[in-house]
């Protein structure tokens, strides 16, 4: 499958990335009992432990914290369930994160896993943190009978002077009867610039859509990526001359 990325500059005023249905994980703990029978599971019954020292969330993540289960039913194939499991190395000592993500595909009414794939490092981190990972189910048609769905992880820093987030996309498909990775890490938004304490800067802002060409190589079709970006300059100034905006009657 070959990836064409035209560019086209267009001026956004927000960017909205869309959010996965965590809530379709129903039964957690049983999910990755099913997926993982060996684990060990903790007293409160909150996470397990695989052996020797790799920590699985079982309860869902408050607000959005990435490092519990994210899940969502594929729309394509409605009886199947869609299941990101970030393995967190719990001997790790600081406090970056490290670990893998592995992804299930799971009969909805059994919670039998059909397909899996282990994904190792997504869930690593550094002064760029992982701050979101979420399941992307819009209708990637690469083939008459062939869906893929997508896997969007969002990291960003803690710096209001140099701001930085940015989200990556995967696309994943089964083939073959196994889960299969199609499309890796395209940055898909980001956001970053550099500015000081009286609101002057530089910032910059990009988002990136996909769409399916008609055009077909190995069986798959193209996919064109379409950027929109935005830069700004902001300065006190120009804040000051700002016209107010006038209240609704």
């Amino acid at each position: 499958m070959r990836i064409l990325l035209p560019v086209f500059f267009l001026c956004l005023t927000s960017l909205s990335p869309a959010r996965a249905a965590s809530g379709d994980c129903g039964d957690a703990a049983a999910l990755v009992q099913q997926a993982y029978p060996k684990a060990q599971k903790s007293a409160d019954g909150a996470s397990f432990t695989l052996v020797p020292h790799t920590s699985i969330a079982s309860t869902l993540p408050e607000s959005d914290a990435p490092f519990g289960l994210a899940c969502k039913i594929w729309p394509a194939h409605d009886d199947l369930l869609l299941v990101a499991v970030p393995l967190i190395d719990s001997a790790n000592g600081d406090h970056l994160h490290v670990g893998d993500i592995e992804l299930l595909v799971v009969d909805r009414k059994s919670l039998r896993v059909r397909q899996r794939l282990l994904q190792p490092g997504l869930m690593t981190d550094d002064a760029i943190a992982i701050r979101k990972v979420e399941f992307d189910t819009g209708r990637y048609a690469l083939a008459p009978e062939v869906t893929a769905f997508g896997l969007r992880i969002e990291m960003a820093n803690h710096s209001q002077a140099t701001p930085f987030t940015e989200t990556d996309l995967r696309l994943y498909t089964v083939a073959s009867d196994a889960l299969r990775l199609v499309l890796d890490g395209l940055v898909v938004a980001g956001h970053g610039g550099e500015g000081d304490a009286s609101c002057a800067g530089s910032f910059h802002s990009s988002q990136v859509s996909l769409a399916m060409s008609p055009a077909r190589h190995h069986g798959y079709r193209d996919i064109i990526a379409v950027e929109r970006s935005n830069t700004d300059n902001p300065s006190p100034t120009r804040m000051a001359n700002a016209s107010p905006i006038p209240a609704s009657l």
